[in-house]
């Protein structure tokens, strides 16, 4: 008999709870879409946080874009004075550690496929808005990044304090839009780090650019 199987929810969340609130850390949340996991997976009880912290994706760190970029992407804004020739390899310890800084979430908790259907997504956003929204106002990050979810957050963040009505657009780059929350932080509307049009340099270096900017706001 073929039983079917039951999802179980994907944690996520803040990586590493010490780390994420040390001193002087950037508290970076990444928001992405949902998990990837192979239909034979589907049942096993998953916890990213986890995963990312006993070095569970150091192996596949430069194979999967989302979490080569996403690597690269944190531990630039960690070290904005280096240049991207300098970065050592996302799966080499001193790179692949920043996880440990970092939070991450998926707007839909529950395994999926390696495709997204947006129209979907959406649907999942609005019914559990409100867990969504409440985990990043306990994350209470610095910086946003929306691997092209900013789309569903960006009208609803409001109600948690973010004001996202100021939008920075640069026609040129659709990689560049965001928006600099006064006492709170700033928000970037990025592509997915999956997207495959980007080199990982230019993807990494127009998000770190617009970090550089707020900060420079910011003094």
């Amino acid at each position: 008999k073929n039983k079917s199987k039951k999802m179980v929810e994907i944690k996520d969340g803040i990586v590493n709870e010490e780390d994420f609130h040390s001193e002087g850390n950037v508290k970076i949340l990444w928001i992405l879409k949902e998990a990837n996991v192979s239909p034979e997976d589907i049942d096993k009880v998953r916890n990213l946080c986890e995963e990312f912290r006993e070095g569970g994706h150091q192996k596949n760190a430069l194979s999967v874009p989302t979490f080569r970029k996403m690597i690269y992407t944190s531990y630039w804004i960690l070290h904005p004075e280096m240049e991207w020739s300098d970065i050592p390899y996302a799966n080499e310890d001193e790179c692949y550690s920043v996880v440990n800084k970092i939070a991450y979430i998926n707007v839909n908790k529950l395994p999926a496929s390696n495709v997204s259907d947006d129209k979907k997504l959406a649907q999942v956003f609005d019914e559990n808005k409100d867990v969504l929204l409440e985990q990043i106002k306990s994350i209470d990050p610095e910086v946003i990044i929306f691997g092209n979810t900013g789309k569903f957050f960006i009208d609803n963040m409001e109600s948690i304090g973010w004001d996202v009505s100021s939008e920075n657009k640069n026609d040129d780059d659709p990689n560049a839009h965001y928006f600099v929350t006064p006492n709170k932080g700033i928000a970037i509307n990025a592509y997915h780090p999956a997207y495959s049009r980007l080199k990982d340099k230019d993807y990494c270096y127009s998000i770190v650019e617009k970090f550089k900017l707020y900060k420079t706001i910011q003094n």
